[in-house]
């Protein structure tokens, strides 16, 4: 069965309880491991993770372009699978030549002598884990490969948690890391169901073709991601990159489901595309609820912010409570912007995301360096808010043009704004009334929070309810 064939639907539902799960034990275990590490530590393992993004980038760059063409109803399928493989074979081998020749700054870069060992052996698995799981979403089991990902956060938790109390430090971490994504990894080819192949000159000239661009804008788009995380450790130091991702791990969860939608989303309009049918009502409907969760988590971080940093990870992260309403800001543009960009790739036009985000990073390099020397730490958040902003407004634009008459601020998502700022006066009361120094009361507040939301979208939305019903029913629960 193809992606074209699956219930949509049902598939994002999926897809959604699978990130829930998966935000759950993520956000325990990095509680578990933050307090652990201590920010110095900390940030230094994420910052090895910000280099190996960068790295990998080639690789799934030439994964996304296999999916692309496996989706497509005229592409041997086992063929797509293998060359995927050999992409992945190849870019260990050069990373590792690579992180041996600049050895010695990475050493500097993340404070640690062994860094680029850790980098080679951190690449290979994470590598490994994010090509397959890349394919795996151009199938008609996207929904599953969150479950993957949960059973994989699972893992690697319990695996970072026993190296590190072991006294491994951030070798542990790096360690965990590659163990659990080395066994959820053959998982996720047996899913995919197609038998690797090797490919002919011809179906690796048309996976070219589209790598072509998608290689590097996967690069220029992780630069834009990860860009503070490198700009903090090489202007600050690890323990800032430590406060900044703890603040990363609490906005999270507003990717749930524009990460779940925009995974089929691309896979899903090439394949209507190929078949010469509507696209129009699929866009339509993943804008209007990409931002469900991003919206109250913005109007939260900017109320309680602080509190929730202090209350989960310690008084020593205090200063990460900083960055939180700014990330917080920066998923709810990215919730929107993904589904643009899967749009785009949808339709064979990978070009046009390329040269958008060569114009963004550029925006956000210079932009995060100067504020950084002008107002700090805080500058490099602001600067990457802004060129995410920009990001989405350029995408905007493009897909406005290709789909014309397309809704791009559809109904649902202004009701989640009025919302959004309903429950933030809700809990900016209740916080005026309640001592924040119980972390119970930090709980309870939140609790109020979420439901002021939930009960406020399903009071005013009427297509909202709806849709909890349709997808209720396709899933066999109503």
């Amino acid at each position: 069965m193809s992606i074209g064939d699956t219930d949509f639907g049902v598939q994002v539902g999926i897809g959604v309880v699978g990130r829930v799960v998966t935000m759950l034990v993520a956000f325990l275990g990095a509680i578990l491991l933050a307090r652990l590490l201590g920010p110095s530590g900390y940030g230094a393992f994420y910052l090895l993770m910000a280099i190996v993004s960068f790295l990998d980038n080639p690789v799934t760059g030439w994964a996304n372009a296999c999916r692309k063409r496996l989706t497509e109803v005229d592409f041997p399928s086992g063929e797509a699978v293998g060359s995927t493989l050999i992409g992945i074979f190849i870019s260990i081998a050069v990373v590792t030549i690579t992180a041996f020749v600049f050895a010695d700054p990475i050493a500097r870069l993340t404070e640690q002598s062994d860094g680029w060992i850790l980098v080679s052996v951190l690449f290979s698995g994470v590598v490994v884990y994010l090509t397959t799981l890349e394919v795996l979403k151009s199938t008609a089991y996207f929904g599953v490969s969150n479950w993957l990902m949960a059973v994989r956060d699972v893992i690697r938790v319990l695996a970072q948690a026993a190296f590190v109390l072991g006294g491994y430090g951030v070798a542990g971490m790096v360690g965990g890391m590659v163990i659990a994504n080395l066994v959820v990894a053959p998982v996720a080819l047996y899913l995919i169901g197609a038998r690797p192949r090797v490919p002919s000159l011809d179906s690796l000239r048309q996976i070219g073709i589209f790598a072509r661009s998608s290689i590097p804008n996967g690069i220029v788009g992780t630069a834009q991601n990860r860009m503070d995380v490198l700009l903090l450790g090489a202007l600050a130091s690890t323990s800032v990159v430590g406060n900044y991702e703890v603040s990363m791990k609490i906005t999270m969860p507003a990717m749930f489901v524009a990460g779940v939608s925009s995974s089929g989303l691309m896979g899903r309009i090439s394949n209507l595309q190929s078949k010469g049918e509507e696209i129009e009502r699929e866009v339509r409907n993943n804008l209007a609820y990409a931002s469900v969760i991003a919206v109250p988590l913005f109007f939260g971080g900017l109320v309680m912010g602080r509190p929730v940093v202090v209350t989960f990870f310690g008084s020593e992260y205090a200063d990460a409570g900083a960055f939180v309403a700014g990330l917080a800001l920066f998923h709810l543009f990215r919730s929107q912007k993904s589904i643009l960009v899967s749009v785009i790739n949808g339709v064979d036009r990978p070009e046009l995301n390329l040269r958008t985000s060569v114009v963004v990073f550029s925006v956000n390099l210079l932009l995060g360096v100067g504020l950084y020397f002008l107002i700090g730490p805080i500058g490099v958040v602001a600067a990457t808010v802004v060129s995410e902003a920009l990001g989405y407004l350029f995408r905007a634009y493009v897909v406005g043009t290709l789909v014309p008459g397309i809704e791009l601020l559809p109904r649902p998502l202004i009701e989640q704004f009025v919302s959004g700022a309903l429950m933030a006066a809700v809990v900016w009361t209740a916080r005026s009334m309640l001592p924040l120094a119980r972390w119970g009361n930090v709980i309870a507040i939140l609790c109020v929070g979420g439901l002021t939301y939930t009960v406020s979208l399903l009071f005013t939305s009427k297509e909202l309810r709806s849709t909890v019903r349709a997808i209720g029913r396709d899933a066999g629960l109503l």
